[in-house]
């Protein structure tokens, strides 16, 4: 079994989350950088995790409008978290990706 096989149930980073900062990722070729936009990358406090943060990746158009300050309360739909580890340093980090959120009243 590989370490990125591994997945974690969703329901261990607890129902409240709030959105408090969006920024887009870029897309890679051949292992480069390129200036094309793959999604955006929604920065999350796990309220019910000690305020742990977490960044949910999501492929596609931005969802949220640009905000002078974020602290929205959101869900995320088709959440999976998962590890990935660098090669280089030998560190494993979570990966987060969903498929879209919804912003909770």
């Amino acid at each position: 079994m590989k370490i990125t096989d591994l997945k974690f149930q969703v329901e261990q980073f607890g129902k409240r989350m709030n959105l408090v900062a969006v920024e887009p990722y870029y897309t890679y070729e051949a292992g480069k950088k390129t200036d094309k936009i793959g999604g955006y990358k929604y920065t999350t406090v796990l309220m019910d995790r000690d305020y742990e943060k977490i960044d949910i990746k999501i492929e596609g158009n931005r969802l949220i409008e640009e905000q002078e300050k974020y602290d929205i309360p959101v869900k995320f739909n088709g959440l999976e978290v998962s590890f990935y580890q660098d090669f280089t340093t030998k560190n494993l980090y979570l990966k987060a990706t969903a498929k879209n959120l919804e912003v909770l009243k």
